[in-house]
């Protein structure tokens, strides 16, 4: 059996797509989850929740990353037959938020490196909002509003968001945000002239698209090795 292929790499706006049956497993609670030969739905990872939607007259509830395996779809309603070919059509709004919320995500945490030196030590993207962990010192609502600041004139700039595939040896020379720790090619999503970072999550065209990007809240918080910050940002849709 062949891995998926993932077509929201390629294009985080596609919502529609046919593809193949390649597998069905019955899950734990007796669901049932189709692997397919391509997709456009995104499995949860990375911080980022998974698509939903539907595969032919079945409902996709839930998105499973199995690696080299591929991505399981699980799905209430009819199931489909191995060989079989079906069409997909992923839910539009819950992938907006998801671009707004994760493209908003690296535009702060871009913000306070650029600002403060201050790593984003991890994130995820909630219902609403965006929790993100920063290792900055002294932290201050002075300086939350600072990258907040910077952040959203990203944004009102619309800056081009694109796309690339390299190879390691080839990220290893690039002025990365994070590195990573994968191997073989990576995906890179590049913001113009502020941001470069690995990752496999959907993202805007510009960063226009995101709206703007406020701090609910923020609290201090102790990690090993270093102090943190663990804030909740919102996108345009986060704030309504």
């Amino acid at each position: 059996m062949s891995a998926t292929e993932r077509l929201y790499y390629h294009d985080s706006r596609l919502l529609e797509f046919d593809a193949r049956v390649v597998d069905l497993s019955k899950r734990d609670d007796g669901a049932i989850a189709v692997i397919l030969d391509r997709t456009a739905f995104y499995p949860t990872g990375g911080g980022q929740p998974n698509d939903t939607g539907t595969l032919g007259e079945a409902r996709v509830v839930d998105c499973i990353d199995a690696e080299d395996d591929g991505v399981l779809h699980v799905i209430q309603g009819p199931t489909p037959e191995i060989g079989d070919s079906i069409h997909g059509r992923v839910d539009w709004l819950r992938r907006l938020d998801h671009i707004q919320q994760h493209t908003g995500q690296h535009i702060l945490s871009a913000a306070f490196v650029s600002l403060f030196d201050a790593p984003t030590q991890s994130f995820r993207v909630l219902e609403h909002e965006c929790e993100i962990d920063v290792a900055i010192d002294n932290p201050t609502d002075e300086k939350i509003e600072q990258a907040v600041d910077l952040a959203n004139q990203i944004i009102w700039d619309a800056r081009p968001i694109e796309i690339q595939q390299v190879t390691s040896e080839a990220a290893a020379a690039l002025p990365l945000r994070k590195e990573s720790a994968r191997e073989g090619d990576l995906r890179l999503i590049q913001i113009a002239d502020f941001d470069l970072t690995p990752c496999g999550g959907t993202h805007a065209q510009s960063t226009g698209e995101v709206g703007v990007i406020a701090v609910r809240s923020w609290e201090r918080a102790q990690r090993t090795g270093a102090n943190s910050i663990h804030g909740r940002s919102a996108s345009a849709r986060g704030l309504s």
